[in-house]
């Protein structure tokens, strides 16, 4: 039976948090024993921020004493000096990632740290180092690895059953609420601490385009910074790749406002196919076949992913998704996109 914590019970730490009282309903080899969070009112139960995800929604919406059902804490440290923990989930703001997840693997414990990784590559190194010198297992939570939908576009891409991909267009945005639904400290919105939108939202699509077509040998960005202290929380860019027909954008948006709903997709046209995605819907459109609808997953991504996590520490096999060295090169591709916004979209190589 493995013993599990979470740290971080923000928005996404309670949608983690429902992912494993659901495995433990199911029978899962698994007890989550432990939470921490510095703040301590959402340890019990005062506050409760919605978040924009698949179920997850209502678990991350709902207050819930934890107090009384878990062993509480508001320091980490004491957490793992105390707590006899086999994984935990470090769903802390991005600037912590990387000193709170060594300080977990050190204390002997498996680490599932969300993305992004972390806020430069350097940081990366240093968990990825520290992971090897211990011993334990590192995992970066880029959920769409295991997304139905994002999953079937990178196998029809490395497959080529629908010819080579001509042009590519991914998108994600929504209304950033950040007065009834704030961050932590609002940290998400400091450039320094959180990335803007660059880092807090595009990396998803930043990490799939990496993931189905491999890491661009440059990339050019425009922006806009809407919150002030903030990076680029409207932005788009191009990718470019040694096959100059390769044409491919990416759009991110946090700032729409009003009932504008958390949105995500893309459009990928092949030689032989379009796949649209849109509204969380895949068509796939095959030249001279009548369109197909793909039957949406069970459960959410995160739910798969916190599995798969924890089989691969209880088998002891090698991730072969979402591995630390993949989320390095995200964070590397990101900052050059940050870089060229910077400098008024000019190109930027990788």
């Amino acid at each position: 039976m493995l013993r599990a914590a979470v740290i971080g019970a923000g928005r996404m730490g309670r949608g983690h948090i429902g992912v494993y009282q659901q495995l433990e309903r199911e029978g899962f080899g698994v007890k989550l024993v432990a939470i921490c969070d510095v703040d301590e009112p959402k340890l019990h139960g005062e506050k409760a921020y919605a978040l924009n995800i698949g179920k997850s929604a209502g678990v991350a919406h709902n207050k819930h004493n934890y107090s009384t059902m878990y062993n509480c804490y508001t320091d980490a440290e004491e957490m793992l000096r105390k707590e006899q923990l086999d994984v935990v989930n470090v769903v802390v703001p991005t600037y912590l990632h990387a000193e709170i997840s060594q300080k977990a693997l050190r204390a002997g414990v498996n680490v599932l740290c969300e993305k992004p990784m972390a806020l430069t590559p350097e940081q990366c190194e240093e968990m990825i180092a520290c992971a090897e010198q211990t011993g334990k297992r590192l995992m970066i939570g880029q959920c769409l690895h295991f997304w139905k939908e994002y999953e079937i576009l990178a196998e029809k891409v490395k497959s080529g059953e629908y010819g080579k991909v001509n042009d590519a267009y991914f998108y994600r945005g929504g209304a950033q609420n950040v007065v009834t639904n704030p961050s932590w400290q609002q940290w998400i919105l400091d450039r320094k601490l959180g990335g803007g939108g660059l880092f807090d939202q595009h990396i998803h699509d930043i990490d799939v385009i990496r993931w189905c077509f491999g890491t661009p040998k440059a990339v050019s960005t425009v922006g806009k910074t809407v919150y002030p202290k903030s990076a680029y929380d409207i932005c788009t860019t191009r990718y470019f790749f040694d096959d100059a027909d390769l044409y491919i954008h990416a759009r991110d948006n946090t700032c729409y406002k009003g009932s504008y709903g958390f949105q995500y997709g893309y459009t990928v046209n092949f030689e032989h196919c379009t796949m649209v995605f849109e509204h969380g819907q895949l068509t796939i459109m095959e030249e001279g076949k009548e369109p197909v609808l793909v039957e949406k997953p069970q459960e959410s991504a995160y739910y798969y992913e916190i599995k798969y996590f924890l089989e691969n520490v209880v088998s002891g096999e090698p991730f072969s998704r979402n591995e630390p060295r993949d989320a390095q090169e995200n964070v590397r591709i990101a900052l050059a996109e940050m870089a060229s916004a910077d400098r008024g979209g000019e190109i930027v190589t990788l």
